[in-house]
């Protein structure tokens, strides 16, 4: 059996209080619209790495994954798409600004989601989620295995 090619996107889900980090972009298809940062993985790349590149391209800030908020998948016509949402948490003292491609940065309420032009009504609904739910939480076991090897999963008491 062979492998199958597949289109692979990633967002950076920073929350704050009952807030999530948008961006508006500036350029493209969805000029003018909010989402969260996000983009595709470069080849060699690990999704969860992708994410913080993003974040820091995008919001010119740093952040740690520490989970996944949503997992979307879906058929195209180039074949099958997986779109990852990590939770992340910025590092001290990081104070987000608009950076390349992107209009805008602000974290914004959910109160405040149905002014917004989306970016897609999945991407509002990762967002609403984490603002409301706990991730899965992730486990690094890339130094006992030898290379990027990472677990993603409900622990018990988070539910």
């Amino acid at each position: 059996m062979g492998s199958v090619r597949c289109d692979l996107g990633v967002a950076a889900v920073v929350t704050n209080e009952s807030q999530v980090l948008l961006v508006k972009e500036s350029a493209g298809r969805y000029s003018g619209h909010w989402g969260l940062p996000k983009g595709y993985v470069d080849e060699d790349e690990l999704p969860r790495d992708a994410a913080l590149r993003e974040l820091r391209e995008e919001c010119s800030v740093d952040g740690v994954v520490t989970g996944i908020y949503a997992v979307r998948e879906n058929l195209t016509d180039l074949g099958p798409a997986i779109f990852i949402a990590y939770s992340v948490d910025l590092l001290p003292d990081q104070i987000p600004k608009a950076a390349s491609e992107i209009d805008e940065v602000k974290f914004v309420s959910e109160k405040d989601f149905d002014s917004l032009l989306w970016v897609s009504e999945a991407m509002k609904s990762i967002a609403s989620n984490a603002i409301n739910q706990i991730p899965f939480s992730t486990t690094d076991y890339s130094e006992q295995r030898g290379h990027p090897y990472l677990l993603h999963q409900h622990k018990e008491g988070f539910l």
